[in-house]
């Protein structure tokens, strides 16, 4: 989001229609002793999203004021390089994060209890995008959240509205597997994303290059 109009474009449509309800749910969470939360890039729409895209907490690129796919950080670039090789338009998916509150530093590792806290947040965000059918879980915080959401006030939830969890390697290059090459964590994350386009029913875009 380096573009300032990108910028100024996504401030005055946060409280368009398709993303007002996240919009709202973001206010309602922004507290002076937990810190700042992004909101969540307008492109999205809470109705035509598909998959949701978890990942620990807001990084680097969110001083932007947004959680979003086109941010100025290595995970951003590196979903839409997954994006791009599976073919997936972003428009059928929805960013949010385990922890949904700015750490210092924009840092990524979350406590337990931090983790913890995420679970309301995420069961009213779930709430807010009822056609999800895909959850891809980015690393070992996003898995642990949804384990902590079914086993408290989640239940069958997931299960009851057939919505999928993918578990997907980490986004940020740290904390890639070291038995395998970033390249080779990057193929991992191609092909489990086309798994939840199958699931989906989303075609895959054409390259008419």
């Amino acid at each position: 989001m380096s573009d300032p109009d990108y910028v100024s474009d996504c401030q005055e449509r946060v409280h368009d229609e398709n993303i007002a309800p996240i919009t709202q749910l973001c206010d309602s969470l922004k507290t002076a002793d937990k810190g700042t939360v992004p909101y969540v890039d307008p492109f999205y729409d809470v109705d035509g999203a598909r998959i949701l895209v978890l990942t620990p907490a807001p990084g680097p690129g969110t001083a932007s004021g947004f959680l979003s796919h086109e941010n100025d950080d290595d995970s951003s670039e590196r979903l839409l390089r997954v994006f791009a090789a599976a073919g997936l338009d972003p428009k059928h998916t929805i960013p949010w994060t385990v922890h949904p509150w700015t750490q210092d530093d924009y840092a990524l590792n979350l406590t337990k209890d931090r983790i913890t806290s995420g679970i309301k947040p995420f069961n009213r965000f779930l709430k807010k995008v009822p056609r999800v059918v895909a959850i891809m879980a980015h690393g070992g915080e996003a898995q642990k959240l949804l384990k902590a959401f079914a086993a408290t006030i989640g239940g069958t939830v997931l299960t009851d509205k057939a919505i999928k969890v993918f578990h997907v390697p980490a986004l940020q290059t740290q904390s890639a597997n070291k038995k395998l090459t970033p390249e080779e964590i990057e193929d991992q994350m191609v092909e489990t994303y086309g798994q939840a386009m199958r699931l989906c029913g989303i075609r895959p875009l054409v390259n008419e290059g």
